[in-house]
C-alpha cells in the first residue's frame, strides 16, 4: 500500500486511492455473499457507482458511462433488472460493431456525491448493506444531475434495442 495518504482523487476519501479501494474490495467481497438475498442487483449497482465516482480511472470513456452512470439509471429509475443492464451493453456493443465512433465523454460533476464506500465498511447485515449502497447511489445520482438526461436517453436506446419479455 502506498504512503501517500492524500484524499482520494474521485470521492475524496480522506485516507487516499489504495484505501478507499481497499475498502471497496472488502464491501464488494461482503455484498457478494450475499447473494442469497438478492444482492446480486445490489452488487452491480455498487460496481456502477464506485466506477462512477472514479470516473478518471474506470469509467471516463463514453461507453464506460453508458455501462455505468446509465446502470444506475436503470437500478434507481427502472428496478434494476437484468434486462436493462444487458440492453445497456448491447447498446455500447452495437456502436462498436457498426464502426461509429463513440462520442467524446461528457464532462463529469467534480463533486461525485457526499456518500462514498467507507459508509459501507461497518455494516454487517445484509439489510444495513443493500440499504446503505442503495443511499450511496442515490447520493452519486443526485451528484450527476446534470448528466441524468442523457443516462435516461441511453436507457431508452438501449431498451428499444431488446423487447420486452411477454
Amino acid at each position: 500500500m502506498s504512503l501517500d495518504t492524500a484524499s482520494c482523487a474521485g470521492c475524496g476519501y480522506p485516507a487516499g486511492r489504495d484505501a478507499c479501494q481497499s475498502v471497496f474490495q472488502d464491501v464488494s467481497l461482503r455484498v457478494r455473499a450475499l447473494a442469497w438475498t438478492d444482492s446480486l442487483k445490489t452488487w452491480r449497482l455498487m460496481h456502477d457507482v464506485y466506477n462512477v465516482q472514479h470516473a478518471e480511472e474506470l469509467s471516463g470513456t463514453y461507453a464506460k458511462l453508458v455501462t455505468h452512470l446509465g446502470g444506475i439509471c436503470w437500478a434507481l429509475e427502472h428496478g434494476g433488472g437484468e434486462r436493462g443492464y444487458r440492453a445497456l451493453q448491447l447498446l455500447v456493443e452495437k456502436q462498436s460493431w457498426e464502426g461509429e465512433a463513440y462520442p467524446p465523454a461528457p464532462g463529469l460533476p467534480q463533486a461525485r456525491g457526499t456518500v462514498t464506500a467507507a459508509s459501507l465498511s461497518k455494516l454487517g447485515e445484509a439489510p444495513l448493506l443493500i440499504a446503505g449502497v442503495d443511499r450511496w447511489a442515490r447520493a452519486t445520482w443526485m451528484a450527476f444531475a446534470g448528466l441524468q438526461p442523457l443516462a435516461r436517453e441511453w436507457v431508452q436506446q438501449a431498451l428499444a434495442l431488446v423487447p420486452a419479455r411477454r
